[in-house]
């Protein structure tokens, strides 16, 4: 929460404690702020599950519904890619990463992602949630999907080494449209789960491009061809990046965010959405 001038004087400790365990006055003052605000704003705008629409105990929480009807992904799956399997005898890899070199669909090798980790896969539920986030200032499911992505991603961290967390960029004219980047907010909330730096200014999306939706996956690698540039301030050599975005479809913008990161000289580049369109390619 932003405060005020006043609060913020408010806030400032005043003195020495005066008692075993005593709370210094300003930050009871702030506390005090902080609890009415909250109860007012849930007064005038109840929370609502972001997902289902139902009332929920507090703003950011998803209904029991809204789990219960989200398509969790969780092993077994490619160790590539993170394409679901539907049985343990499968794998390690799908059919797609296991093809030659050149066979359509990779999103795993050399000069694209090192893996790929997705939270969800994409369906009616995903798609009510995700496009709430995109297009409909619906902010308030962002803490359970970054819980979400970052189980996920723990299947993505090394053992040693920095980790960093890069959004897919919107392009400065969107951006001003849409006032937030969700890629930015989502990984803004991994980050908090894992504490993890999110490094908001290090690709630039330099071309606006046209909307993805209903093109052939020739036609979006098309589409995205040099529209990322590096920023001049990256500092990503040596460091594992995780390139975050809201929806994997056919893995287009990744690869070409990707293929520019690869640039920094980083230790490797991963990918993490919050949800992934799924074909029968295993």
């Amino acid at each position: 929460m932003n405060l005020s001038t006043s609060d913020r004087i408010a806030a400032r400790p005043r003195g020495p404690k005066t008692g075993i365990g005593a709370v210094p006055a300003g930050q009871l003052v702030t506390y005090g702020a902080e609890a009415l605000l909250a109860r007012a704003r849930d007064l005038l705008f109840p929370p609502l599950c972001p997902v289902s629409g139902e009332p929920v105990a507090c703003h950011g929480t998803l209904a029991p519904s809204a789990w219960a009807r989200l398509d969790q992904l969780t092993a077994p799956w490619c160790e590539a890619c993170g394409v679901p399997f539907d049985d343990s005898g499968k794998g390690p890899l799908c059919a797609v990463c296991a093809a030659p070199e050149g066979y359509p669909g990779h999103l795993v090798g050399p000069r694209r992602l090192d893996r790929l980790r997705a939270a969800l896969g994409y369906d009616e539920t995903a798609a009510r949630a995700i496009l709430g986030l995109k297009y409909g200032d619906r902010h308030d499911g962002v803490k359970s999907f970054g819980m979400l992505m970052a189980r996920a991603a723990r299947d993505l961290l090394p053992e040693e080494g920095r980790v960093v967390l890069v959004p897919v960029p919107l392009h400065p004219r969107r951006l001003r449209q849409r006032r937030y980047n969700q890629a930015g907010r989502l990984a803004e909330a991994v980050g908090r789960e894992l504490e993890l730096k999110v490094a908001h200014g290090a690709l630039y999306r330099q071309r606006s491009t046209p909307t993805q939706k209903g093109a052939s996956r020739r036609r979006r690698t098309r589409n995205v061809a040099g529209a990322f540039v590096l920023s001049g301030d990256s500092a990503l050599a040596d460091t594992h990046i995780l390139l975050v975005d809201d929806v994997l479809t056919t893995g287009a913008t990744l690869l070409a965010c990707a293929r520019v990161l690869r640039r920094a000289r980083p230790a490797s580049v991963s990918g993490l959405t919050l949800a992934r369109v799924l074909r029968d390619v295993v």
